[in-house]
């Protein structure tokens, strides 16, 4: 009887919660932008936009990204461009459409073809950035982040106010290219971003989302060590940490989800999952709260010939997808029928990546293995 009522309480408390989520997503998706006419301050702007080496994938996964925040380019903003050297020939075309189509902006692209001089190499990228930008307001992206209409203008109308030294902002992923690709969407849409909204209505917090931190140059300068921010895997996190207090943005931008195998769609889970426990190991443990399949799991291993204890699995699998399916139409992504098979092993996926997070190893990220969140 005790573990019925253990199992009730637990399945609750992930019932309570994935409620509470969709009603944070369709609240924020209900929500208006700032109306077009709407004066942005007149504060200079410098956009940061270091690509990776393209290699076979080409400029595609980025391309959209980029032009989303060179098309809002106004007289006080710029964007900074960071290309290897490797692929100027690929970008030639891009770069070219942009001139043309968007002329009179401040498009500076940055040519290099010195390896990384630090571990993180974002951060490489950054500092190379950093004397070619002019703006007293610097705002990083990372390169696969789509912005909406009326998003630069948007931040730094919201950054005036005062209360906080960064703002940050939350992204979904709205489309789901290849069935690997589902795993960055479900976590994504289902898990990040309803914690990321309710953190929003809490109050300020101490961390950045790479997916945009615009902050001023000054602070940064006065603050922050390349050094010590380059020798960390997740620099977004220290810099939200030494750039603090931080507030959480109005405006959700999107991601594309690439993933076009299932190694690299686990492998790309996993590191997200172990990111979060090397930077915030009790907030990391506490999703056990949410993952009551575990609970059933065991208990239908202790009692196979248990109707009950089936239809409590299975009862529980299937809100996991009903949910996870809502919060991600709820964020614009739609879910096609060839999707369903796969959401039905989610659950349990999310079951064993939070296992393997807690597991010793390490993670691979842009061609470097880290067995640590710093490199020592």
């Amino acid at each position: 009887m005790f573990s019925k009522i253990v199992l009730a309480l637990w399945s609750g408390a992930e019932l309570i919660w994935w409620t509470l989520a969709w009603r944070l997503v369709a609240a924020d998706h209900a929500k208006g932008r700032m109306a077009a006419g709407d004066p942005a301050p007149r504060r200079s702007l410098s956009v940061f936009k270091p690509l990776p080496p393209l290699g076979a994938k080409g400029l595609s996964p980025w391309a959209a990204g980029v032009e989303s925040f060179v098309a809002q380019l106004d007289p006080e903003s710029e964007l900074l461009l960071g290309i290897h050297e490797a692929d100027r020939a690929a970008t030639g075309p891009f770069l070219e459409r942009m001139r043309t189509e968007y002329p009179g902006v401040r498009l500076k692209v940055v040519f290099r073809s010195e390896p990384d001089d630090m571990a993180n190499p974002k951060i490489s990228w950054q500092k190379i950035l950093a004397p070619q930008a002019a703006g007293e307001l610097w705002l990083w992206s990372d390169a696969d982040i789509i912005a909406p209409p009326e998003f630069l203008r948007t931040a730094r109308r919201e950054f005036e106010p005062g209360g906080a030294s960064m703002l940050t902002y939350p992204y979904v992923v709205r489309e789901i290219p290849s069935p690997p690709a589902l795993l960055a969407a479900l976590f994504v849409n289902a898990e990040f971003y309803p914690g990321v909204l309710l953190l929003r209505k809490l109050g300020t917090v101490d961390f950045g989302l790479g997916a945009a931190m615009l902050f001023r140059r000054d602070d940064f300068l006065h603050r922050i060590d390349w050094r010590d921010l380059g020798s960390v895997l997740a620099d977004d996190f220290l810099l939200g940490q030494k750039l603090g207090p931080v507030r959480i943005g109005t405006t959700t931008l999107t991601t594309v989800a690439d993933d076009s195998d299932w190694k690299e769609a686990f492998r790309h889970d996993l590191r997200w999952a172990r990111t979060i426990r090397w930077n915030r190991p009790l907030g990391s443990a506490a999703r056990i709260a949410v993952l009551p399949v575990l609970g059933w799991l065991g208990y239908v291993a202790w009692h196979p010939s248990h109707f009950f204890a089936w239809v409590g699995l299975l009862g529980m699998i299937q809100a996991d997808v009903l949910f996870a399916a809502a919060l991600c139409r709820q964020s614009g992504c739609r879910l096609e029928w060839r999707n369903l098979p796969a959401m039905e092993w989610w659950s349990l996926w999310r079951i064993i990546l939070w296992l393997l997070c807690w597991l010793p190893g390490s993670v691979v990220w842009s061609g470097k293995t880290w067995r640590r969140p710093r490199e020592i």
